[in-house]
Parts: C-alpha cells; sequence; structure tokens
C-alpha cells in the first residue's frame, strides 16, 4: 500500500488549489494499493520559518512546524498541487517546505500539479528545482492547468477532458517510483 499526501499548495481564503486536491485525491484513492490524503497547509497556520537551526540539522522547533513535518513523515509519497506567482510557488508553500527535514522526503515519489494562467508550468518547474535538495524522486508525469480552460469564471474547477488520465497515469508512476524507492529509506 502506498500512502500517498496530496498538499495543498495555497492559503489563500478564495484559493481554488483545494478543489484540485480533492480532485486528485478521489482518483488517486481509485488505484488499486493507494491510500490518498488531503494534507492542507492552511490548517498547520505556519509563522513565518525562522528557525535558529535549518531543517538539515534539526527537526522544527515551532510546533506548527513540528507538526507539518510530523504530519508528512507518515507518508510514502506526496504530490504537491501548487498555484504559480510570479512565475513560482507560492510564498506559502515554500515556506511550509521550509519546516521540513530533509528525511522526511529524502527517497520518496513526489507528483507535481500546477495551476495559473500559464497552466502552472513555472511553478512545477519552480518547485522541481527545489524538490531535488530533499533527493526525491519526481515523476515525470504532471498535470498542469489553466484557469481559463479548466474553471468556469476562473472559480469553479471544471477540467477540460484531455485531462482525464492524467492523475492516474501520474499515480501510476508514483507507485512504481514508490516501490524502486522503498529500499532505500
Amino acid at each position: 500500500m502506498t500512502r500517498l499526501a496530496v498538499v495543498v499548495g495555497s492559503v489563500r481564503p478564495n484559493r481554488v488549489g483545494g478543489t484540485i486536491a480533492q480532485w486528485v485525491v478521489d482518483q488517486a484513492n481509485e488505484i488499486e494499493g493507494v491510500d490518498a490524503e488531503l494534507v492542507d497547509i492552511a490548517s498547520f497556520n505556519l509563522p513565518l520559518f525562522s528557525e535558529e537551526i535549518p531543517p538539515r540539522m534539526a527537526a522544527p522547533s515551532d510546533p506548527a512546524g513540528a507538526a507539518f513535518d510530523t504530519a508528512l513523515k507518515s507518508f510514502d509519497a506526496l504530490i504537491f498541487v501548487t498555484p504559480e506567482y510570479n512565475f513560482s510557488i507560492s510564498g506559502a508553500l515554500k515556506n511550509a517546505i521550509d519546516f521540513i527535514t530533509p528525511s522526511v522526503l529524502a527517497n520518496k515519489a513526489v507528483g507535481l500539479v500546477g495551476y495559473s494562467f500559464g497552466s502552472g508550468y513555472r511553478a512545477v518547474e519552480a518547485l522541481r528545482d527545489i524538490l531535488v535538495n530533499f533527493t526525491t524522486g519526481v515523476v515525470r508525469p504532471q498535470i498542469n492547468l489553466h484557469l481559463a480552460s479548466d474553471f468556469e469564471n476562473m472559480s469553479v474547477f471544471a477540467p477540460a477532458d484531455f485531462h482525464d488520465g492524467e492523475v492516474p497515469a501520474m499515480v501510476e508512476a508514483m507507485v512504481a517510483q514508490d516501490k524502486a524507492l522503498s529500499v532505500l529509506r
């Protein structure tokens, strides 16, 4: 069984990321051997990262940061759902990632979902660059959603038909990656 966290990477009150993440969770849970769960960074009320010791050397001392780090430890694989802000990921997601100790993500399969008026490509690539630091196994299949064509009135999620099959393909690649990497954890 692959335990999969789908991390919502925005904390804005009018965000659409939660709906996208739930869509991913629902489809991932239809794949045999996958137990997917939503992890919302907003629910942790993370402060701005200001730890005295970097997470590479010690677990976060801030209670909210420690809770986020601990929550992710129990998963075998993660999917990050990120908006694209100013050609990158949201500050809230970067801040949350800064609280993660490297061992929590090391040798775990990771999937990426981006969304914006540019389909989130730059955010996904920025996130890919950040996650290489953790020795993750980021899979190549990714999902890119456009706010104009995959949302009604830019607020109601209604993915275009060509996205059918993208989540299962990404999750199946992650399951294979998880099996390969599990011997290293």
